[in-house]
């Protein structure tokens, strides 16, 4: 993340929150180390919210009894559980470092993380050793128990995943003092999206290249979650040799609240939203059966309770994990608005660029990640660009400008067909790269110009976090509908056989109709993404823009990934 101002001063940036101790400065010399050892923590973990995109189908092939298409909305919750970990403990850890110290908390977030890794990696021996049946009891049915572990173990590894992005951001603003707390915004925010860019290609590595690595693990998509316990032992033993001392204490006096109740609300909702969404019709038990999506209400009216009671603990705390007074600002809610349509429509590339790759006969787990590539690698460049283009033409015309690209990318994926157009992929993937880019430069200068200077470190985790619940809902509710649309498609395509043909012959006719199903079905949620992106464009009309003479008279922030 970049930063720019229209000022050289620093007084114009906002300062360190008011309940924080002083903390002493570190020489930069010193903090260098330090500071690269918290980025790589970052991006290891940011790797881990993208790595598995390229993964669902042999993680399907591995537990036997998993159809990618059919089972798409349980699939799903691979991606899901990851995402709504890290968004749970998003807000909240970094009071927690405050009070329990940097260094401490760090090293804790990287040890869940890599206890979550192992037991991913250990998912089918979980499953069969305990394939925790009673779960069927409260309405959550799974195709394999090895499936549910690996859900449970994804929800553990992003809970630490998560927390490590708020204490990394704390933690660089300790090293370089407080005024400088934008700057390290921009840097943890532009190594998330580094992380996140090549995380589908690092998958993809690994899946094709699996057979170089030590013997003892059957399925490569296990080797992805393993290779993370070296680098954490690496990175561990680094932070306790490299941290400052001046730093290894708490920086908040003793006796501070921690939002807890808060955060159990708000993920209890999340939770009951994202099941109550992803529900499917009972298994299909012939092809003359189609099945069609359906909700949960009592999931649904659940996670409405939850969300009210989260909301009355919010508005009445005194140290809540989310202030609610930042959306009385009605750029900031259009600001958040906007991240959460972006992030509905970010999952769609994210999830089914991948799918259609690998449903083309002759396409390697390399070309999937190659393929993703193309969009993930221009978000930073998009958001660097952004940074600038805010400075110069303001909020609203990039945020616009981001949305109508990222609609104008997913409209020519629409016409992606079974005989792969790599010159179409390329533009269609690389435009729309561009426009989820060019979108982080003005959310992010919403966010820390509508909120006071104690609480835009708050404000930033709000509208990330946001994207993400955007990226969990958005992925239930199209799943679900894509495995009715996938059973329908079944259906249409044996009805649909000429008659007096030899058995052999409809087979052949089948298999190719049957082919080309997933492509029939990402075309779909190419177009649902589009839409999505276009009614983006709404809340980017009321983003933050200076009234004339502001900018000259307290300076304006402008911040780009």
């Amino acid at each position: 993340m970049t930063t720019q101002s229209d000022t050289t001063d620093a007084t114009t940036l906002p300062a360190a929150p008011d309940d924080a101790a002083a903390v002493p400065d570190v020489r930069q010399r010193a903090a260098l180390v330090p500071m690269v050892l918290i980025c790589a923590a970052v991006f290891l973990t940011a790797l881990d919210q993208t790595v598995v995109v390229t993964a669902l189908d042999p993680i399907a092939v591995s537990f036997g009894n998993i159809d990618v298409g059919k089972d798409l909305s349980s699939l799903a919750w691979v991606v899901s559980g990851y995402l709504l970990g890290y968004v749970i403990v998003m807000p909240l850890m970094g009071r927690v470092s405050d009070l329990l110290g940097r260094q401490r908390v760090l090293i804790g977030c990287l040890a869940l993380f890599a206890f979550g890794s192992f037991l991913c990696a250990e998912a089918i021996t979980l499953g069969n050793a305990l394939p925790l049946t009673f779960l069927s009891n409260i309405g959550v049915n799974s195709p394999s128990p090895a499936l549910t572990w690996l859900v449970i173990a994804r929800f553990l590894q992003a809970v630490g995943g998560g927390a490590v992005v708020p204490v990394a951001i704390a933690a660089i603003g300790d090293l370089f003092g407080a005024g400088r707390r934008i700057l390290a915004l921009g840097i943890i925010g532009g190594v998330t999206e580094a992380g996140g860019a090549l995380g589908p290609l690092y998958g993809a590595l690994i899946l094709q290249h699996w057979a170089l690595l030590p013997p003892g693990y059957d399925n490569p998509w296990q080797w992805i979650f393993l290779l993370n316990l070296p680098i954490v032992l690496l990175l561990v033993g680094a932070l306790l040799i490299a941290w400052p001392r001046a730093l290894r204490g708490r920086t908040a006096p003793a006796g501070g609240r921690i939002d807890w109740l808060g955060a159990a609300l708000l993920g209890g909702a999340l939770l009951c939203t994202s099941l109550g969404l992803g529900q499917s019709a009972g298994a299909i038990t012939h092809l003359s059966q189609a099945q069609v999506a359906q909700n949960n209400p009592y999931l649904l009216l659940a996670a409405l309770v939850l969300l009210a009671g989260f909301v009355l603990v919010e508005a009445r705390g005194r140290e809540p994990v989310i202030d609610l007074r930042l959306f009385r600002s009605g750029a900031f809610t259009a600001g958040a608005l906007f991240n959460l349509l972006l992030g509905m429509s970010l999952i769609i590339a994210l999830v089914d660029i991948p799918i259609y790759v690998l449903a083309l006969s002759g396409t390697t787990y390399l070309d999937a990640g190659l393929a993703l590539l193309r969009m993930t690698i221009m978000i930073p460049i998009g958001a660097f660009s952004g940074g600038w283009l805010v400075a110069r033409y303001g909020t609203r015309v990039v945020g616009i400008a981001g949305a109508l690209c990222t609609a104008a990318g997913f409209f020519l994926m629409r016409f992606w067909d079974v005989h792969p157009n790599w010159t179409l992929i390329t533009i269609s993937t690389v435009i729309a790269g561009a426009g989820f880019g060019l979108i982080v430069a003005p959310i992010s200068t919403t966010a820390l110009n509508t909120a006071s200077n104690a609480r835009f470190g708050m404000a930033a985790a709000i509208v990330t976090a946001l994207r993400m619940i955007g990226m969990i809902l958005g992925l239930a509710a199209l799943s679900s509908w894509g495995v009715s649309r996938y059973l329908a498609l079944i259906v249409q395509a044996q009805n649909s056989l000429p008659p007096g043909l030899t058995i052999s012959q409809q087979a052949a006719i089948l298999a190719q109709k049957l082919a080309a199903i997933p492509v029939a079905i990402t075309r779909d949620f190419f177009t649902a993404g589009a839409v999505i992106a276009l009614v983006a464009v709404i809340p980017a009309l009321f983003l933050w823009q200076p009234k004339p003479g502001e900018a000259e008279a307290k300076g304006r922030v402008v911040v780009g990934m």
